[in-house]
């Protein structure tokens, strides 16, 4: 990838972590269907229970933005 391309290639990873999981899809990791899985059902109850998974549900997304913004600036993610 062109040093010029990662940034904007990492930011877009990123902007798609906001449903956690999507952006690990996107660079092509392995971690991102779980981590999809997940998200989606804390969003589905945070949708039916409203605030009583706000919380983790924004700590996963936090993670995920993080995890694959650093994933593809320096290649290697939060736990890696």
């Amino acid at each position: 990838m062109d040093p010029l391309e990662k940034p904007s290639h990492a930011l877009r990873a990123a902007a798609l972590s906001l449903v956690p999981g999507l952006g690990h899809l996107y660079i092509g990791e392995k971690r991102g269907g779980p981590l999809l899985a997940a998200g989606l059902l804390l969003i589905i109850v945070w949708m039916s229970w409203l605030s009583f998974a706000l919380v983790p549900l924004l700590g996963l997304v936090l993670f995920c933005m993080g995890d694959t913004y650093l994933t593809v600036s320096r290649d290697r993610g939060l736990f890696s």
